[in-house]
């Protein structure tokens, strides 16, 4: 009889994440605290702050489970940066246009926070057994169904967020995340 559920190691460790892409650096590797990373029951993560020749940051993070199941599963920012005092003020999708070579597009969920007086935009998507999904419920469904198909439910956030500075337009910081995206992809 097959087991129900496999594990699915990443391929190649996330810590291996290139920390130079396109005109971004890695100013550092963030590492998540111990008491997070026992709620996030996550299988690999990479966090790092980029930044660019001007002085521009972009947080990048990926999550991956091997295996998801009730309490073991991805987190969705629109959950958790709420939960840490972001207030989402505008969220929707956005697709993000030649993403690679052969002018393919990305739709990703993108979100406008502010805390305080400081505004940040995020982007983020969920990369599950070759989708890309945008919404959570998607994401249930297809690892149901991947389950019960394929026994696999692995899958993956990645989550971008850049601040918006004070003299600038959210469609600068928008310019910004789309490169970045574009690079990474």
């Amino acid at each position: 009889m097959k087991k129900f559920r496999r594990n699915i190691p990443v391929k190649k460790s996330l810590n291996q994440f290139p920390l130079h892409v396109g005109d971004w650096y890695a100013e550092r590797r963030l590492p998540i605290e111990q008491k997070f990373l026992k709620v996030l029951d996550l299988s690999e993560y990479v966090m790092v702050d980029y930044r660019n020749g001007i002085g521009e940051s972009v947080n990048f993070y990926v999550a991956y489970y091997e295996t998801q199941s009730k309490g073991k599963s991805i987190h969705s920012p629109a959950s958790c940066l709420p939960g840490s005092g972001w207030d989402f003020r505008q969220s929707g999708t956005v697709t993000i246009f030649d993403i690679t070579p052969d002018n393919r597009t990305l739709q990703v969920n993108r979100a406008v926070m502010q805390q305080g007086k400081q505004y940040q935009l995020s982007y983020y998507w969920f990369s599950q057994r070759g989708r890309i999904l945008t919404n959570a419920y998607q994401v249930k469904l297809y690892g149901f169904w991947d389950a019960l198909t394929q026994q696999r439910t692995d899958g993956a956030l990645i989550r971008l967020v850049t601040q918006v500075y004070t003299d600038e337009k959210i469609s600068e910081a928008e310019e910004r995340l789309q490169k970045f995206v574009r690079n990474i992809v």
